[in-house]
């Protein structure tokens, strides 16, 4: 053996060994691959509930697959009708088998400015007094069975406030779908942060999206970012939102077990992770806590990333705060990354973004982005009152 490579080999050792220490081996979880957005003949899309959870089951192979068909229909009055938000729950149950394949019933909370009286200059239904509101798209799903959908056009449910007080009594949750930039998206994040345990996570992609050939920049990446840096708390996700019924693994939970039950507890905690194409492993840690935790210290964060790629992964980046702090370019299938954040300064959030070399079918990187941790420094306990 060269000496160059004996000290590669020796090298390669004690970062394992390093690794090992600073991650530790507690919460073991196992990934559940899903789809969280995605549309049948019920709303704009294609096929029926049965194709759509049969493609999610038998061809994309995925854990679990949440349905979300716009809240209205195709004719007055322009909402889903009960019977097909019925349906959707009943076939929900009838595809869940614990241990095999859970199947959510949900549907797209679709707020729309036209509802407004305000807008001008383009169709209007003109439901709703005042200056038009976006709010963007929400997706909702639920536990259990619910009586009936909130949707975006009933004044009791038609900002993200109102519409995230329903959901809690029913034991439900939201994501915001296809973040925009501003100025269409200036809105969408308008809830208050006592609601982030009930909209908690957001759709994740890069900043630049190609499609049949063209770049479109959607700088959705940034603009999550701009809502995190403002003190926002959100997990990330992805769906297909496939309006065809072709499902395909976009969101990696982590879970004890396959069980709608620890799905959701998976949703809710954020543990989770987006992917764009390729099912990319993800393991980020910081001093032992998994993505979607929030954490004190009372010594510089220790930081943990484990990465299996399927192709030779190109880089992987370290963000606190909205800025790179750490960037490698391993150009291996399997990376794992120990790095102590010795500049941590106080309350910050940290996530991590991985490209890998392969392409899907438009010419994108597969791409994976954690949920963030939430890392803040220890209080001091209350001082002691002494005796006088």
């Amino acid at each position: 053996m060269k000496t160059s490579d004996a000290w590669k080999t020796v090298a390669l050792s004690i970062l394992v060994v390093w690794v090992t220490a600073i991650c530790g081996c507690a919460g073991r979880y196992r990934t559940a691959w899903g789809d969280v957005h995605g549309h049948t003949e019920l709303s704009d899309g294609k096929g029926s509930l049965d194709d759509y959870f049969h493609h999610a089951r038998d061809v994309a192979h995925l854990d679990f697959a949440i349905v979300t068909d716009h809240d209205f229909g195709h004719e007055a009055p322009w909402r889903m009708p009960a019977a097909d938000w019925q349906l959707t729950q009943s076939k929900a149950e009838e595809f869940t088998v614990d241990g095999g394949f859970i199947a959510i019933a949900g549907y797209e909370w679709t707020s729309q400015e036209k509802y407004w009286t305000g807008v001008t200059n383009q169709a209007s239904e003109r439901l709703f007094p005042g200056p038009p509101s976006f709010y963007n798209h929400k997706i909702v799903y639920f536990p259990a069975a619910v009586p009936y959908l909130f949707s975006a056009k009933d004044p009791s449910f038609n900002n993200p406030d109102l519409l995230a007080e329903a959901v809690r009594r029913e034991g439900g949750l939201i994501h915001n779908a296809h973040p925009d930039a501003p100025p269409q998206g200036r809105d969408q994040f308008d809830y208050s942060p006592f609601n982030s345990d009930v909209i908690a996570n957001t759709e994740m992609s890069g900043d630049v999206i190609r499609y049949r050939g063209t770049n479109y920049p959607v700088l959705v990446e940034q603009t999550v970012r701009r809502f995190l840096d403002h003190g926002g708390r959100t997990g990330f996700v992805a769906g297909s939102d496939t309006h065809e019924g072709k499902t395909a693994a976009h969101t990696a939970v982590l879970v004890h077990d396959l069980t709608r039950t620890a799905i959701l507890d998976a949703l809710r905690h954020r543990r989770t992770y987006a992917i764009n194409h390729a099912r990319i492993g993800l393991d980020f840690r910081i001093n032992g806590h998994v993505m979607g935790e929030e954490v004190e210290v009372n010594a510089p964060p220790r930081i943990c990333v484990r990465v299996r790629g399927t192709a030779l992964i190109e880089e992987i980046t370290l963000v606190r705060d909205g800025v790179a702090i750490e960037v490698i370019h391993p150009s291996r299938r399997n990376v794992k990354l120990a790095f102590v954040d010795r500049s941590f300064a106080g309350s910050s959030y940290y996530y991590v973004r991985v490209i890998q070399s392969d392409l899907d079918e438009h010419g994108n990187k597969s791409c994976a982005w954690s949920s963030p941790i939430w890392v803040h420094p220890r209080r001091p306990p209350p001082a002691r009152a002494h005796a006088g």
